[in-house]
């Protein structure tokens, strides 16, 4: 129970990682408050599902994308628990193998409000609330895509690139406060936007691309859920200003 008394705030809470990520920290001891925007009735039976296990969680809404969504979600988190010790910013889409000449910019735009200014938006109404509680941990899903930068995923990979930069100067400006704050990176997930990237692949591409893995499959949503529980745990008390990459070992360019 290395999270007791903690309240943590997971946004895109419901979906595939986010839902592993709520159910580890809620195991872990932690109030945990499932963020959501579109799905009600999956987020709402997770939920619930949740606290008939006697886990202790609570849902929220809001479109994190707008500078006053994520001002009134975090708001409404401090007032509801009565604080936040934990942000986990694991919301996202994703827009692949399109090359940069040929992305709308629209859809450019669209990419960086919810993976990118979103956070912006969050970890600045986050701050003070962290403060107030003498300490805390922010961590952010970027995507090992940062890592690969593979041709025909410029909008996704600035995202997420944005994130991993986003995150380390935040770790600067806040570390003297208590607050820690990292990025993870996840490799092929087996989850969520992952497993929809897997189902879109042709299966002998896809294949081929597993066998490059050291580990030589894909990861669970729980062994991510896992990190970030430990990332915002109290063992990492030395841990901030790092993305922390999740792969299995993977160095490959890409599958797409």
């Amino acid at each position: 129970m290395r999270l007791e008394g903690k309240n943590a705030l997971v946004t895109g809470g419901s979906g595939g990682l986010g839902s592993a990520i709520c159910a580890e920290l809620a195991a872990e001891g932690a109030t945990v408050a499932v963020h959501y925007h579109r799905n009600e009735a999956l987020a709402r039976e997770f939920v619930a599902a949740l606290t008939a296990e006697g886990r202790r969680a609570e849902l929220v809404s809001a479109d994190v994308a707008s500078a006053e969504g994520a001002e009134a979600l975090v708001k409404e988190v401090v007032q509801g628990l009565g604080g936040i010790d934990i942000l986990v910013n694991n919301h996202g889409i994703t827009l692949g193998g399109v090359n940069l000449e040929d992305t709308e910019v629209g859809d450019w735009d669209h990419m960086m409000d919810v993976n990118l200014n979103s956070v912006f938006y969050l970890c600045r109404a986050a701050v003070p609330a962290l403060r107030a509680r003498g300490a805390g941990s922010i961590v952010n899903i970027s995507s090992n895509i940062v890592n690969s930068l593979p041709g025909g995923s410029s909008a996704y990979a600035a995202s997420k690139a944005g994130l991993v930069a986003l995150s380390q100067v935040l770790s600067k400006e806040v570390a003297r406060d208590g607050i820690r704050v990292n990025a993870l990176s996840p490799g092929l997930i087996a989850a969520g936007m992952g497993q929809g990237a897997m189902d879109r692949r042709d299966p002998e591409v896809l294949a081929r691309f597993v066998a490059t893995i050291p580990i030589g499959r894909p990861g669970t949503a729980e062994e991510i859920a896992r990190v970030v529980a430990f990332l915002s745990s109290d063992e990492a008390s030395y841990l901030t200003g790092q993305n922390l990459t999740v792969n299995g070992g993977d160095r490959t360019e890409s599958y797409q």
